[in-house]
């Protein structure tokens, strides 16, 4: 039986604000829109990653605006539906505060990356963030195999992971190097910070690794042609 929204703010707060500040800003997409929302034009000056405006105005804020806009009801209702469901189990595993962090981290990484490699994709949509959601709590999963519960949430994280990415690259309109990127940048996170309540740090290596793997990646989307010839 699905929890009350009350009862799911209260257990989920960061989960809930997000969801509740998404699908305003997606009937404020209806509203100005005339009820389309998939319109390419109209989602790039809603604030839709689109290289060369990153690359020629500077438009970094690009990289985070997607993540609330979504093309199509049932865009928004898939991505807030999973939100919905992995959102308190990621938080609760996480805290709040670093489930915030991680899904705007994730979110940014998966834009960067479709910035890098498809800059010419109007892209749009909470799934970077919520990718990076299921590569953090895979990492959650290994790093405490022990307990068979949170080993089979694991597997499961897997399989979901592992079929939206087959089925994704099957079919078209689907911005694949946000996902990818999403996932990669959860993992990232992950393992700088840890987790919530556990003795989930990673090696100092480890960790300062994947701090130079972001600067990397920052560097390379600095440099980057955008898609601008």
């Amino acid at each position: 039986m699905i929890i009350s929204f009350k009862q799911q703010f209260k257990q989920a707060p960061i989960t809930v604000s997000i969801l509740t500040l998404t699908v305003l800003i997606f009937i404020l997409e209806l509203v100005i829109g005339g009820g389309q929302t998939d319109d390419g034009q109209l989602l790039v000056v809603l604030g839709a990653k689109w290289g060369p405006y990153i690359k020629l105005h500077h438009d970094y804020w690009r990289l985070v605006t997607p993540l609330f806009l979504h093309a199509g009801f049932m865009h928004v209702f898939t991505n807030m539906l999973t939100l919905w469901f992995i959102g308190p189990l990621v938080e609760s595993s996480f805290g709040s505060r670093k489930f915030l962090i991680l899904y705007l981290f994730s979110g940014v990484i998966g834009n960067i990356f479709s910035y890098l490699f498809a800059p010419l994709t109007v892209s749009v949509g909470a799934s970077s963030a919520l990718f990076g959601l299921f590569g953090g709590m895979i990492l959650y999963a290994i790093q405490f195999k022990d307990d068979p519960r949170i080993r089979s949430q694991g597997t499961v994280m897997i399989m979901f992971v592992a079929l939206n990415l087959v089925t994704g690259f099957a079919t078209t309109g689907i911005d694949m190097w946000g996902h990818i990127g999403g996932l990669v940048g959860g993992m990232i996170f992950t393992i700088i910070v840890g987790f919530y309540g556990r003795s989930g740090k990673y090696p100092l290596m480890m960790r300062i690794t994947m701090i130079f793997v972001t600067i990397i990646i920052l560097i390379l989307m600095v440099i980057s042609k955008g898609g601008v010839a």
